[in-house]
């Protein structure tokens, strides 16, 4: 299994990539997508411009709205 493949069968198999995710609303996005998301943001927050903070704050918004 890749390490973009999710075992779990209530999610796609893959991921789809950032570049895909970063034309949709968060709110569109499967969870494992946004946890996946959030978490290597949260590794990057550092470098992370303004842009990617607020994308990575909707992220969060999301996650919470969902009670994931």
């Amino acid at each position: 299994m890749s390490t973009h493949e999710e075992s779990n069968s209530e999610y796609p198999r893959k991921i789809r990539d950032f570049q895909v995710l970063s034309t949709m609303k968060p709110s569109e996005w499967t969870e494992i997508e946004l946890q996946s998301s959030h978490r290597q943001m949260s590794d990057l927050s550092p470098w992370l411009n303004e842009q990617g903070t607020h994308i990575h704050s909707q992220i969060i918004q999301e996650i919470e709205r969902r009670g994931v």
